[in-house]
């Protein structure tokens, strides 16, 4: 296998790191060298041309090959059989309904976060139990994510302060990355990627352009069902960014999807009531000054401007919220979170690798 990339020798790892930081192919964390052998075995493993191009990464308008892919992938820390779902995690970014340029480039500095969901998370042991959004130890969870961030860097250029005007930036931009509870391990809902169309059988990725990450703590099965709810209306309606009624996310503890189940509510029913649920008056809504009319379901889109009392959606339609059970056994205050999109939509796809 003939490799194109320029080649840089280091005579040791403090020196290789030196390096990384000369160039700039690190945010700053340490990142594992690209040795050849390492880079040939990730391309050998899934067995495609290193000159097969994936797609052009904005805002750099770098172009993603195999290649390049598989340099990032090993930076990262990654095995070889993670590969074929980084790939994945690429294409769904570059579907135009993710909107990569704007996720990238914006001032809101937004962080993709990706969800892995189906057979794979068992396979390939991530994590989706307690701490399931941090450090566990798991390391398909920390180099993928991790991975994905690369790509966004090395070749998108999506660097703060140059094709990235981040005003605060996000925590999650170091490595951004959940897997969905199993239906034999506590989840009782349908998966995220059925929701999204896909067999049960199938894995996927799901890329969510997150910038509100919000732990909220509804109490499940410790309160009335109403005030349950009114608390996770109350979160999702802040006017803190309340700017368009862009794509939503809760992401539930398996505790409380278990109560919500037992009790009658599928995952699409207890959707629904949310969506009518969250909505605010325009009054309210106003004091925000406004901002980002280029939304597509900005505020004055989705409701009358000139109508003090007239509801604003948080949402728009069944898509508009979507529903995840992660993480560990809540407490009595049903520890979830609560992820607001900007700019783009979440992006599905299918994993077209067997790990058999």
């Amino acid at each position: 296998m003939e490799l194109t990339s320029k080649v840089y020798e280091a005579r040791d790892m403090s020196a290789f790191m030196e390096l990384v930081y000369e160039h700039g192919w690190s945010d700053g964390l340490p990142v594992f060298p690209p040795t050849d052998d390492q880079v040939t075995a990730m391309i050998r493993y899934v067995g495609r041309d290193p000159g097969e191009v994936i797609g052009v990464v904005p805002p750099g308008e770098g172009v993603a090959t195999i290649e390049k892919i598989a340099i990032n992938a090993v930076m990262a820390g990654c095995r070889p059989e993670y590969l074929p779902i980084v790939i994945t995690a690429l294409e769904a970014m570059l579907d135009p309904a993710f909107e990569l340029l704007r996720v990238q480039a914006t001032t809101a500095g937004p962080a993709p976060l990706a969800i892995i969901s189906g057979p794979v998370v068992k396979k390939l042991g991530f994590n989706y139990a307690a701490g399931a959004f941090t450090g566990t130890g798991h390391r398909p969870n920390a180099t993928i994510g991790r991975a994905i961030r690369l790509l966004l860097w090395n070749i998108g250029y999506g660097r703060p302060g140059q094709m990235s005007q981040a005003t605060m930036g996000h925590p999650g931009r170091y490595a951004y990355l959940i897997a969905e509870r199993p239906p034999d391990d506590g989840n009782p809902w349908e998966e995220l990627h059925v929701t999204s169309g896909l067999r049960p059988e199938d894995s996927a990725v799901s890329m969510f352009p997150v910038v509100t990450h919000d732990q909220i703590t509804p109490a499940f099965g410790t309160q009335t069902f109403d005030n349950s709810i009114y608390v996770i209306v109350d979160s999702i309606c802040h006017l803190g960014n309340f700017r368009a009624a862009s794509q939503k996310m809760l992401v539930l503890n398996p505790q409380a999807a278990k109560i919500l189940n037992e009790t009658g509510w599928t995952k699409a029913k207890f959707r629904d009531l949310l969506v009518e649920c969250c909505v605010r008056a325009v009054r309210d809504v106003k004091r925000t000054g406004g901002l980002s009319t280029t939304y597509k379901t900005h505020w004055t889109k989705v409701a009358d401007p000139t109508d003090d009392d007239a509801l604003v959606p948080a949402v728009v339609g069944p898509n508009g919220l979507q529903i995840l059970v992660s993480g560990g056994w809540g407490s009595a205050s049903s520890q979830s979170i609560w992820l607001n999109s900007v700019h783009g939509e979440m992006v599905t796809r299918k994993i077209e690798w067997s790990w058999e």
